[in-house]
């Protein structure tokens, strides 16, 4: 079945439906499109015949970089088409998203002297149009039984076997040349390979810990989980030969060598609620070759214990003799707020310099604000909702979304768990629910003020803009996820969690937001705010951080600007630096959450030198 945004989009521009609502196709400039929906991702087929080589060229560089700004998801030349696809929740909605969407494809196009009207088959100029091989294309009549010409053969050369170019969930996506090779990760491996089966029981016995936030108890603040977690890992690094020490079980370290000063690598132990979707036991890590999958491999207890093993490498070193000594924090709060490392700066020494490895590859200079905004409804007596809930934490977009009407059953509304800093990646199970249940209440002749106010001013929208929040600079644009759900007979209560760039007043935005949902009557409270990060590109940590990085991988990338907020804003003189690399997906925080234990090790090896050359800073 085709999207309704996509199907707003087709009327409003006099396309044609065809098969049974399978797909649409009209023109957008005078280029042909073909357009379906598949799941939740909408694809759009163009003719490109007659295209040249370079240009060839010059366009799948144009995608790559324009990833982010457009939302995709990934793309294909073949057969003289190109196929773009994207989330149908990247239109929020809407025909015009849709309309604007393909414009700018269409004009870069032509930019590209990619001719409108060029026969699919032979590249040159056709009148007529039809469906060829179910695409809407100009076509010479003569040339449907003739051999044609594939232009797109080049990129064919580019893409093995032709398979997709896959973009990858980061909001700066890297530049080809900035893409480890499969061979320069496992050529990193190699150093801990005499370890690997060392590593992979100490992470499964980490991950086999449940440490979600838990009922405050008097020796265990965050919960006897998140505790069981925390002296675990101690007791791994007590047995490795490191001074190990417990912060009032808010935190604890393990620390080598000597000095005044102390450079640190910084982690967490706790994990996000496990959430639907799961294919085995979240908490018995499983191993399929290359592959670890259980909650918290790599958010963040897989990086933790890969951080712990470069250490102990760097332990076992005699010829290493560091001129401050180097320290592995760990928290156990960082997914709900890092009141473990309030706790730990003040009473405990705070890092010179040093990284979290709680991010991806290379460092990271820039971190978005990250805003935690609670809304009220007051409920009315007329209003159709009985009850509601949806959501895990704030900073996951939410999976599952249950309502009940007054006299009616409960119904669930599924959705597609992701992190909140990249609420593309998820469906938004709150979104479906509100959407489908106007449709049927306005069939059914009732009302629910929350669910109009929802459809009017957030919907499918993720960067927030009917309420006043988009923005963007180079740091990315702001995103906005509607995380967490409770409506009853008192009050309907939704938790956003807004991401937003560095140059973003965000107490102006607040004020105005406040202004904006009054008429709704609707409160907002700024329930937290972390501020943006931002150190100098030039800083002696970016650089060390940045050379280490781009000599072990051969790359010559430069430092980032991200959305996801890290363990860096929890203590001074830190950044992020890993673990995921440039290309592969976020897992962070969805369901089936995997990691490879070769970028693991890889990523250990970096994390030993890293902190090697930072200990040795002058």
């Amino acid at each position: 079945m085709i999207s309704n945004s996509l199907l707003k989009f087709a009327a409003g521009e006099d396309w044609h439906v065809y098969n049974g609502d399978e797909y649409v196709f009209g023109d957008i400039n005078g280029y042909t499109v073909t357009a379906k929906t598949n799941d939740i991702l909408t694809s759009f087929f163009l003719s490109i015949a007659g295209i040249a080589p370079e240009k060839l060229i010059e366009l799948t560089a144009w995608l790559e970089s324009s990833r982010f700004p457009l939302k995709l998801v990934d793309y294909e030349m073949t057969d003289n088409f190109v196929a773009i696809r994207a989330k149908d929740t990247a239109f929020s909605g809407s025909a015009n998203q849709i309309k604007r969407f393909l414009t700018q494809i269409s004009e870069k196009l032509e930019t590209l002297d990619v001719e409108p009207d060029n026969c699919v088959i032979c590249g040159l100029k056709a009148q007529q149009k039809a469906l060829y091989v179910g695409l809407y294309s100009h076509i010479h009549p003569d040339c449907i039984d003739q051999e044609g010409v594939d232009y797109t053969a080049p990129a064919a050369d580019i893409i093995e076997d032709e398979e997709l170019i896959v973009l990858t969930d980061h909001e700066d996506y890297p530049d080809v040349s900035e893409l480890v090779d499969r061979t320069k990760i496992l050529a990193l491996a190699e150093m801990f390979e005499s370890e690997r089966s060392n590593f992979l029981r100490d992470l499964a016995l980490l991950c086999s810990i449940p440490s979600v936030d838990g009922k405050p108890e008097e020796d265990a603040p965050f919960g006897r989980e998140a505790k069981r977690a925390l002296v675990t890992f101690l007791d791994m690094a007590d047995r490795m030969g490191f001074h190990a020490v417990n912060v009032d079980n808010y935190a604890g370290y393990a620390e080598m060598g000597d000095g005044d000063d102390m450079v640190a690598v910084v982690c967490h132990l706790d994990v996000v609620p496990v959430g639907s979707g799961w294919d085995a036991d979240p908490f018995t890590m499983s191993i399929e070759d290359d592959m670890v999958t259980a909650r918290g491999v790599m958010d963040d207890k897989g990086p933790c214990v890969a951080a712990l093993y470069a250490m102990k490498s760097l332990l076992e070193d005699e010829t290493f003799v560091p001129s401050k000594r180097i320290r592995l924090i760990v928290g156990t709060n960082e997914e709900k707020g890092s009141a473990c490392m309030a706790h730990y700066r003040e009473i405990e020494e705070i890092p010179v310099a040093g990284f979290t490895a709680d991010a991806q590859f290379p460092a990271i200079y820039a971190e978005k604000g990250n805003a935690t905004i609670e809304l009220v409804q007051k409920r009315e007596q007329d209003d159709a909702i009985q009850q509601a809930s949806a959501g895990e934490a704030h900073n996951m977009v939410p999976g599952r979304c249950t309502v009940r009407l007054k006299d009616a059953e409960t119904v669930t509304y599924d959705g597609t768990i992701a992190h909140a800093s990249t609420p593309e990646n998820g469906v938004n199970a709150i979104s479906a629910a509100m959407e489908a249940l106007a449709v049927q209440m306005k069939e059914a002749g009732e009302r629910d003020r929350f669910v109009e106010f929802f459809n009017q001013l957030i919907g499918w929208e993720l960067d927030g803009a009917s309420l006043g929040l988009a923005f963007e600079d180079e740091t990315g644009e702001t995103t906005v996820n509607a995380g967490l759900l409770t409506i009853d007979d008192d009050q309907a209560v939704l938790s956003l969690n807004v991401r937003y760039p560095v140059s973003l007043d965000f107490d102006y935005v607040m004020k105005s937001l406040i202004e904006l949902l009054e008429p709704y009557g609707v409160t907002a409270t700024l329930l937290d705010d972390m501020p943006p990060l931002l150190i100098p590109k030039d800083s002696i940590l970016i650089q060390t951080l940045m050379n280490v990085y781009n000599h072990a991988t051969g790359t010559t990338g430069e430092a980032l600007a991200i959305g996801g907020g890290t363990y860096a804003r929890a203590l001074p003189n830190i950044c992020g630096f890993g673990p995921v690399f440039p290309g592969d997906p976020e897992v962070a925080h969805q369901a089936n959450e995997w990691a490879s234990v070769d970028k693991l090790l890889a990523g250990a090896t970096i994390y030993r030198e890293a902190l090697r050359q930072l200990a040795d800073e002058a």
